[in-house]
C-alpha cells in the first residue's frame, strides 16, 4: 500500500498465526528495494480485545517504531477492506503509541486521530558542524521529530544536514526524525523529512506532517487546518478537533502478491 508515497508491506494476522514468521531480520530482506519487494516497513494487523485491530509497524531495518502517520492511515483502509473494521463510521484501532481514531473517508483515503503530541522545547539552538549553529524544534507525534522552518530549513543542504540532525545528541540516545518545513501561506506548507530507521528520505511522512504543523502553529505560522505537501507532491491535511490532532490523505492498495520462500532467505550481506 501506498500512503501519499510512503509506502508498506500490509500484513494481516488476525487468523491467529502461532509464530511471528517476521521478525527483524525477515523484514529488513524484505523491504530492500530491487532486491525483494522493497517498502518503507512493515505493517502487521493483530486482533485487539478493545478495539478494531492492533497495528505493529517496523521500518525498513527491521526496528520497531511505536507509530506511523500515513502507515495508521493504510492500516485503516486494509482492515476495512478485510472486514475487520467499518468502513463507513469511526473505529478505533491500537499502535504502540496508543489508542486511535480513525475513519475511512474513501476506497483510497483515511483520516485517523493522533495520539497527544508532546512537546519537548521549541526554536531551540542546536549547533550543526563545527560552526553553524540553527533553531530547530522537538515534538514526539508518536515517534520523535526534529522540525526546521526557514530561514533554517532553506539555507542548507537537505541530503546533507538531516543525518547530522538524526543522531545529534540533543534529540537524545536514539535520535529523530528530521522534517525541513516551508511554510506557503499560513494554511498550506511544503515538507521534506528524513526517516529514522529508514535512514533516508521518504516521500511521505504522517507523523512529520503532524509535528510540522503542531511546531508551526505554536511558532505563530501556521492556522489550522493546514495542507502539506510532501515530496511526493500529494497533498496530507492535518487539524484538530474535539478528538485531538488528525491526519487525513492518500491511502491506497497497489497491488497483492504471493511471496515465494526464496525472497525471504536472502543473505545477510544485503
Amino acid at each position: 500500500m501506498s500512503g501519499a508515497g510512503n509506502d508498506f508491506i500490509m500484513v494481516d494476522l488476525t487468523g491467529g498465526t502461532p509464530a511471528r514468521v517476521l521478525d527483524g531480520p525477515v523484514i529488513r530482506r524484505l523491504c530492500t528495494r530491487g532486491l525483494s519487494v522493497g517498502a518503507d516497513g512493515v505493517i502487521e494487523i493483530l486482533p485487539d480485545s478493545g478495539a478494531s485491530f492492533r497495528m505493529r509497524y517496523t521500518n525498513s531495518d527491521g526496528g520497531v517504531a511505536s507509530m506511523c502517520g500515513n502507515g495508521g492511515r493504510c492500516a485503516a483502509v486494509f482492515a476495512a477492506s478485510l472486514g475487520l473494521a467499518p468502513s463507513s463510521e469511526p473505529f478505533t484501532f491500537r499502535s504502540d503509541a496508543g489508542l486511535h481514531r480513525a475513519e475511512v473517508t474513501s476506497p483510497y483515503s483515511a483520516r485517523i486521530w493522533m495520539t497527544d503530541p508532546v512537546l519537548h522545547f521549541l526554536a531551540g539552538e542546536i549547533a550543526l558542524h563545527d560552526t553553524a549553529r540553527c533553531l530547530a524544534s522537538l515534538v514526539d507525534t508518536g515517534v520523535p521529530h526534529a522540525v526546521l522552518f526557514p530561514p533554517d530549513s532553506v539555507k542548507g543542504d537537505f541530503l546533507r544536514d538531516a543525518p547530522s540532525f538524526r543522531s545529534h545528541p540533543r534529540f537524545g540516545p536514539e535520535g529523530a526524525n528530521v522534517d525541513f518545513a516551508v511554510p506557503d501561506g499560513r494554511s498550506s506548507l511544503m515538507l521534506r523529512t528524513w526517516e529514522r530507521g529508514v535512514e533516508g528520505e521518504t516521500l511521505a511522512c504522517g507523523t512529520g506532517a503532524v509535528a510540522a504543523v503542531f511546531c508551526g502553529l505554536n511558532l505563530g505560522l501556521l492556522d489550522l487546518p493546514v495542507e502539506v505537501r510532501v515530496r511526493s507532491g500529494l497533498i496530507l491535511r492535518v487539524g484538530s478537533d474535539a478528538y485531538g490532532w488528525w491526519l487525513e490523505g492518500e491511502a491506497r492498495m497497489v497491488f497483492a502478491a504471493e511471496l515465494l520462500s526464496w525472497s525471504v532467505g536472502l543473505t545477510e550481506g544485503m
